[in-house]
Order: structure tokens, then sequence, then C-alpha cells
């Protein structure tokens, strides 16, 4: 891991810790068990050592965007950098 990226690491963490100790005693007990219990199994399943890191390159694909147009990366990277965001769920 680089300076940079062990940077990032401890920064997103600080965030994360900050963001807990602000949100977690306003929201509801069951909820809180809820994001505890899954955040736990995410961290068993080894996800993150499958996550892209710095420099990598992403692989191509093809998804509906905001508007349910189907989208694919590399014809968006022909145009200029993109941007990805990622919505769970419908809003």
């Amino acid at each position: 891991m680089s300076d940079q990226e062990a940077g990032f690491n401890n920064e997103l963490k600080q965030q994360i810790a900050d963001f807990q100790k602000e949100m977690l005693p306003k929201m509801p007990p069951e909820v809180v068990e809820v994001l505890i219990r899954t955040t736990e199994d995410q961290v068993k399943s080894g996800i993150a050592a499958k996550a892209l890191k710095v420099g990598d390159k992403t692989p191509d694909f093809t998804l509906p965007n905001v508007r349910g147009e189907t989208v694919t990366l590399s014809n968006l990277l022909a145009k200029g950098p993109a941007v990805i965001a990622f919505y769970r769920g419908a809003w």
C-alpha cells in the first residue's frame, strides 16, 4: 500500500468513525443492529480484497443510467472522463 493509499484509508476510517459517533445514537437500535451485522458480514466475506485499488483499470461494463438508458463505460470514456455513482434501491 502506498503512502497515498494509506492516507486515504486512514482519512476514510476517521470519517466513518465521526459519522458513527454522530449518527448511531440517533438511529433506532434495530437499524443499528442491521448496519453493524451487515458491515461485519461484508468484512468477513473478504470483499474488500477484491475491490479495485488506486491505479487499477475498471473493467468495461454496461448498465442502465438514471434515466433507464443502457450505457457502456467504454463508450462514455471515448467522449472523455466519466463519473460513476451507484444508487441503492429505487428512490
